[in-house]
């Protein structure tokens, strides 16, 4: 598969550009990296710290809406099995769309979806290489701190396209496998943990996910199934 790749030393945000390119010039599929974002976005419109130095990738391409689901976690254990060549240990994936190294965060996923005659989906991954920032609500760490062996940005850029064009776009994976798969590494499983939902904190053991990807949380004698919501 060909996909242009649009480069750039500073841009607001990656995912951004990919909404223009397919709304106002016509390109549907594309690679987009940037050495530094100035409005970089996590989820729920969080701020993404982006200085020089990290990975800021997004890549978007049409998707039929069957596959929407099972790929979230499809990229979580492909950008795993990426970063263990590097030798880190301890990589988990936290529900729904974190990578944490040692129970740090180490990579952020942001998966959107638009509609502009057909389906496209515009998934956006950060990852702190040479640096993490400092936030209050939860611990952080970066590859190079982590890695035996170092890692190079622009190495890690052609490891993720290839995994992209090999084995996600337009491939047929079971959605059963892949959550099976990713319940091994899944972040604090069978642990106390601390839910958000909207408004509402609920406590409880989390118990992986289930065959359609909600999280499960074992409190007050049952289990409940989420479908959005954060760790926390």
């Amino acid at each position: 598969m060909n996909l242009p790749i649009f480069n750039f030393t500073k841009i607001e945000s990656t995912n951004d550009f990919a909404r223009s390119l397919i709304f106002e010039h016509k390109i549907y599929k594309g690679i987009i990296t940037a050495d530094e974002q100035t409005k970089g976005r996590g989820r729920y419109g969080n701020q993404w710290s982006s200085p020089k130095g990290n990975l800021y990738f997004t890549i978007f391409f049409p998707i039929l809406r069957s596959n929407l689901k099972k790929i979230q976690f499809l990229v979580q254990l492909q950008i795993r099995n990426i970063l263990k060549k590097y030798r880190i240990k301890n990589l988990s994936l936290k529900w729904p769309n974190d990578l944490y190294i040692n129970n740090k965060k180490v990579c952020g996923i942001l998966q959107e979806s638009i509609v502009f005659k057909k389906l496209f989906l515009i998934i956006g991954i950060g990852i702190n290489i040479q640096s993490s920032p400092k936030i209050k609500k939860y611990p952080t760490t970066y590859l190079n701190k982590e890695a035996k062996k170092k890692v190079n940005l622009n190495e890690l850029v052609e490891k993720l396209k290839k995994a992209f064009i090999s084995n996600i776009i337009n491939k047929k994976h079971s959605f059963k496998n892949i959550l099976k798969e990713w319940n091994k590494y899944a972040f604090n499983k069978n642990k106390f943990i601390n839910f958000k939902t909207k408004n509402k904190i609920y406590k409880g053991i989390f118990r992986g996910i289930n065959n359609n990807g909600a999280l499960i949380l074992e409190h007050n004698n049952r289990k409940d199934y989420f479908s959005h919501g954060s760790l926390i």
